[in-house]
């Protein structure tokens, strides 16, 4: 089932998230009040509005209560932040991902309601959109424009294997750097080791391919 998102805020960030969150087949609404950011996103979005997204009856007309996720990119607007966050929790928006611009901005939000709060030089925004299109998507980091390193958690109807049978190196064409168990100690594997629902991978490969290894594990 496809995910839904909301992005409120089209700077840069905001607009890189959106874009990201929509080549991967996601059901992105994007949101701002200026309507030149909204124009130069509807480029690559299909839902792009220009809306005022701190206010409770604009939230609710756009459907922002049946969004699986939402990302508060404003930024540089505490009170508009706080606002739309607030507003986005009586919805029962479950998932708000808030960036600041300010480390005494983290708190505040936190405390109002937002799941996760991030400043801009912490994680990039194609990293966030990454993680937060799959809650087996632990960490993300982006190696070059094709590779990365994530960190996946094995679902619970995932079959134990050893990897030799498993073979993910062939199917997928990704390396597995290291493996958590489910007490938590991490080690490098062998072929003979068995992979069992809640551990977690490290993995190396190019982004599509880790994509599809994240399905994989979790379907």
């Amino acid at each position: 089932m496809r995910k839904s998102f909301i992005v409120i805020g089209l700077g840069r960030f905001g607009a890189n998230v959106a874009t990201t969150l929509e080549q991967m087949n996601c059901d992105v609404l994007a949101v701002d009040i200026n309507e030149e950011s909204v124009t130069e996103v509807a480029k690559s979005v299909h839902q792009a509005v220009i809306a005022d997204a701190s206010k409770y009856d604009v939230l609710k007309s756009l459907g922002a209560g049946s969004i699986d996720h939402a990302v508060v990119a404003i930024g540089n607007n505490l009170q508009s932040s706080i606002l739309s966050v607030v507003n986005l929790k009586k919805l029962g928006v479950k998932k708000i991902t808030v960036r600041v611009d300010e480390p005494s901005h983290k708190e505040v939000l936190k405390l109002i309601g937002a799941t996760d709060v991030i400043l801009p030089e912490e994680e990039s925004a194609i990293s966030l959109a990454n993680e937060i299109i799959s809650d087996s998507i632990l960490d993300y980091y982006p190696m070059s424009a094709d590779f990365a390193i994530v960190k996946l958690a094995v679902g619970p109807s995932f079959k134990p294997r050893s990897l030799e049978d498993l073979s993910l190196r062939n199917k997928f064409d990704v390396n597995i750097v290291g493996v958590i168990d489910d007490d938590g100690v991490f080690f490098i594997p062998k072929g003979t080791d068995i992979l069992k629902p809640g551990y977690v991978v490290a993995v190396i490969g190019k982004k599509p391919q880790l994509r599809k290894l994240n399905d994989f594990l979790n379907d």
